[in-house]
Formats: C-alpha cells, structure tokens, sequence
C-alpha cells in the first residue's frame, strides 16, 4: 500500500507527465496478475504454443536461436530455464555478431537440423529473415518466431511470428521487449500442456514467476519504455532477483562486488553491459550459457570471463568514441543525425558509440565501421523519430543489404558505394520527424524552491521506482537560490551551493562536465540568483544523509 504522504508528493508528477487518474493504481502498485495478457491477444500465439507443446509432447529436439544481446541471452534463458523445469533440454545457438551477424542463416539452420532438432523457437530476431525461414522449411526445421523489432507488412513463412509490433497485431503490447513476450509465450506453453493432462503423467509443477528475475534484467537493459507491463515486469522481477536464485547473476553479483538489493540500475549499468560483453568482444554465447545454467562453477568461471571482456570493451568504446567525435567535429559538427564511420572500429563496439554520440548531440547517431566491401553500422535514436522503420524503408528501397530494428535502436549494413546514398536517405526521411521540428526538449515535472527539497521528498519519491526509458526519475526546476559555491571535483565533475529563503542551503553536481559550457556559465554566476534543471538524490556519507540535485542545466533567474 502506497502511503498517503508519497502519494501527495508524486501526484503533481504523474499529472504532468499526463496519467490519468484511473491509471495512478496500477502505476503506483504494478500487479502482474492484472496487467499480464492473455497470452492468445498476441496473432499466431496459439500457433506458436502448439507447434511448441507437440515437440514436447513428440519427444522432438528443439532449438532456440537467440541473440547475442542481453535482450537475446535473457529471452534464451527464459525458455531454456522453462524446458528444463519440465524435463527438456534445448539446444542454444547464439551467432556469433562479426562472423554471422544479426538474426538466422541458413548454415546454423542446417546445423540445427543435422543435430536432429525439427522445430527452433528464433527470439529477438527473425521477423524479416525471409530466406532462412525459407531455407529451413525446405529441410524439415520449422521457425516459431518471437520477436519485438520493426516489422513489414509481408511475414516470413514460419510456423508461427509473434510480434507485438506486427503491422496487423493490434496495438498496446508494442513497447514489450523479447525477454517479455518469451515470458508471456511461456505462461501459454505452460497453459497448453497443463491443460492437455500431460503434466499430471509425470507431476511437474513449473513455477514460472521464478523466471522474472530475467525479464526484468532484458526489459531494463533493452531500454523499453518501463511502463503498464513491463513496470509490473520489472517491479515484481527485481524482488527475484535479489533473491539470487538464478546462479548466473548470483555469480555476476559476486564478481562485480554487489551485495545490496538488486535495482534497476544494476540491470542497465552493471549486469547488462557484462552479459553484453560475451557478444561484442568475447563468445556470444556467454550470457545465454551463463543465465540458463544451474552449475555455480561454471557461472563464476564465465561471470570473470565476461566481467574480463566488459573491461576491453570499455578500452574499445573509449577510444573509438574519441575518434567519432573528433571525426564529426572536424566536418563542421553534426547535422539532423549524426554519422561517423571508421576504417577498423571494432564491430562489438559501434552500437555503444552510437548511444555516446547521441548523448553528446542529442541526436539520432549511427556508427559505421568498413568491413570489406560493405560498411556496417548500429544506430541510436532520440524521441521523435522512428529509426527502425527508417532503415526498413532504406532496405526496401534497395540501399541495404541488411537492416532492421525498432524505435530507438537499429543496425544496418550495406555496399561500401552505397553509403552516402544511406546518408541522403535518412536526412531526407529525418526532415520531417517530430524531432526536426521541436529537437530534444528537457522539461521539468515540478516547479520548486530549493527550501522544499528534503531527504523525506527523496524518499517519498521511491515509489515511482524501477526509473528507465518512459519512466524517467522526476525532473525538477529549483528556483529562489542564490548560487553562492561553485568548483572543480576531480577535475572533471562541477559541484555548487545554492541558498534560498531561509538560509537553506542545497549542493549540487554534474558529472563529467569540467569542459562544458555549463560548467563555464554556472562559474560566471557566483554570487547571482540562478535556476537549476535536474533530478533528486541523497548523498550518504559516513552515515550522515543529506539532499543533493543532480544538475542537468542551469540559467540565470529572470
């Protein structure tokens, strides 16, 4: 039960942010139960369900394709831990990013089958792997597909695709991730062979809701928006998590020294880029391997395997970042979208710098590395502007050879000739987004003076948490201070002092911003009445808990 007093303090919050009344229930107080659909809303579920429920029930082996994202090992972990809850061990395949790239092929499919699977379930991919599916069915391997990215109005000739975001699937499951619909696949699997009896032969008893600590880890980390379902998803999925059932993340949380309760933030900062590791510059199969295994030993061995593999990862990104920066600022800066491409960049590595690059532009960003004679890339999108339906629309359009994605995240691959071609393409398609006509607009969700904030309003707040992509934490505009400290931490990161009535005092930082335009107005103002953009938090210090504002922006006050 939410209490009254937090409830005073996020209700201006959710009104700003435009939730309806009747919604601040199932927002405040996430239930699975009510929330989670029936699995049948989704086109070619029960099709799915029971191609699926017949190898099972067949004794035929089955495979599952993943990807080799966190998204695609969590959803691959998902379905293995089900099958194996019930006595059926699956097969994995995860491709490997540089080598086979995104999605099915043929030579795995042929794999598949000369190990004698007859049915593999593609998840986060496949929904516009036309040929592969083809390819399949011609030796006798039938394609279930449960997928989320950007889809064409024609489908692959599988036994089943299920996709929230088929163009002909009603709406309001679009913002699901893959590690989601998994689950929801599942809940009608375990449905269908409970209600064919063929559990009461063998006295099987899956539980299901062990499975959450997964779908929250791959919902947070695929960025989808945290709302309705996947906010129940990740609420309910942290409370598992922390519990370290799974020996995968009891092992990763050993290796990264994490013994508090599980957040979302551990998800997306923590867990997530280590599991993504294996698939950029280790073995992609790592995260899959790693979070569908019951062996404590083996987890710990790949867990410092990928926590190795996260450490050059972050050496790659680094310097490759610097280059793309350098590169585009060179050209005279970025332009609607921003585009760099580099001769040997590493492949595993682009898709992050394209995220660093749209956060330093606020921008849409692709990265683009040569790789023989094509050029592949991986793109990052800010509100505003669609970029999977963007390169779908390139790919028909015959520039790409390869290209798909949803909203906020794409990849592409194409001729080397090809490439400024690719360039027009999307800065004629981006002209008239949403986001051309009103750019990145930072709003806040309150209007206070700083003499409100209180460590009891921080707290208060919680209640808005698991906070991500959709559900930001509150942004606040704190007037009535008089910026009265400012310097340098570390040489990098800018901390203030504001008094406002009363004598009031509240500190400030802003990370990583000693050479910005920011820190360099906000130094010109001491002494002056300023207004601060930013968001809540509580620094603790030798056991002492004291408010502090995270600072985005800042200007001069009226």
């Amino acid at each position: 039960m939410v209490e009254a007093g937090a409830a005073h303090a996020v209700a201006p919050i959710l009104a700003a942010r435009g939730l309806a009344p009747e919604d601040a229930a199932d927002y405040l107080e996430p239930s699975l139960r009510k929330l989670l659909p029936n699995p049948s809303v989704f086109l070619d579920m029960d099709k799915a369900v029971k191609r699926v429920a017949a190898a099972i029930t067949g004794g035929e082996k089955i495979a599952i394709w993943g990807d080799y994202d966190v998204d695609g090992a969590t959803s691959s972990a998902i379905l293995a831990r089900f099958l194996g809850m019930i006595g059926i061990e699956p097969r994995i395949y995860i491709p490997d990013r540089i080598k086979e790239g995104y999605g099915p092929n043929a030579e795995g499919f042929a794999l598949l089958r000369r190990e004698g699977c007859s049915v593999v379930c593609i998840l986060d991919s496949g929904t516009v792997a036309f040929e592969t599916i083809e390819k399949g069915n011609e030796i006798g391997l039938d394609s279930v597909v449960i997928d989320h990215h950007a889809a064409e109005a024609k489908l692959p000739k599988a036994m089943a695709v299920v996709n929230p975001n088929r163009l002909d699937q009603p709406e309001g499951y679009g913002h699901v991730c893959a590690a989601g619909m998994t689950f929801i696949f599942c809940v009608g699997l375990n449905a269908a062979l409970r209600d064919s009896g063929w559990y009461g032969e063998r006295g099987f008893a899956p539980n299901l809701m062990a499975l959450l600590d997964l779908v929250a880890l791959g919902t947070v980390a695929d960025v989808v928006p945290l709302t309705t379902i996947n906010r129940a998803f990740v609420r309910q999925g942290l409370t598992v998590m922390s519990r370290r059932s799974n020996p995968g993340i009891a092992a990763l949380s050993a290796v990264t020294e994490l013994r508090s309760e599980l957040s979302a933030y551990h998800c997306g900062f923590v867990l997530g880029p280590r599991i993504n590791a294996g698939g950029r510059v280790g073995a992609a199969d790592s995260g899959a391997q790693l979070l569908s295994s019951d062996d404590p030993v083996f987890c710990m061995q790949v867990a410092q395997r990928l926590d190795a593999w996260n450490s050059e990862r972050r050496e790659l990104e680094k310097a490759c970042t610097k280059e793309a920066i350098e590169q585009i600022d060179a050209a005279g800066g970025p332009g609607n979208i921003v585009f760099a491409l580099g001769e040997s960049w590493h492949e595993g590595v682009i898709g992050i710098v394209a995220s660093r690059l749209k956060e330093a532009y606020d921008r849409p960003s692709f990265v683009f590395t040569v790789n023989g004679s094509e050029v592949k890339g991986s793109g990052r999108s800010v509100r505003g502007f669609d970029l999977g339906n963007a390169v779908i629309a390139a790919r028909r359009a015959g520039i790409l050879s390869k290209g798909g994605g949803h909203a906020m995240a794409a990849g592409a691959s194409m001729p080397i000739d090809r490439y400024e071609d690719f360039k027009a393409f999307m800065e004629e398609r981006i002209a008239s987004s949403e986001f051309a006509r009103t750019g990145v607009v930072a709003t806040a969700d309150v209007v206070m003076t700083i003499d409100r904030v209180s460590v009891g309003l921080i707290d208060s707040l919680s209640v808005m948490e698991p906070y991500g992509q959709g559900n930001p934490r509150p942004r606040f505009l704190l007037t009535g201070g008089i910026l009265t400290k400012a310097d340098l931490l570390k040489e990098a990161h800018l901390r203030i002092e504001l008094t406002g009535p009363g004598n009031r005092r509240l500190k400030g930082i802003a990370f990583n911003v000693a050479t910005s335009p920011l820190t360099e107005g906000i130094m010109a103002s001491i002494g002056k009445p300023i207004e601060v953009l930013g968001t809540l938090d509580v620094n603790e210090w030798n056991g002492t808990r004291t408010a502090q504002v995270l600072i985005e922006d800042a200007r001069l006050a009226a």
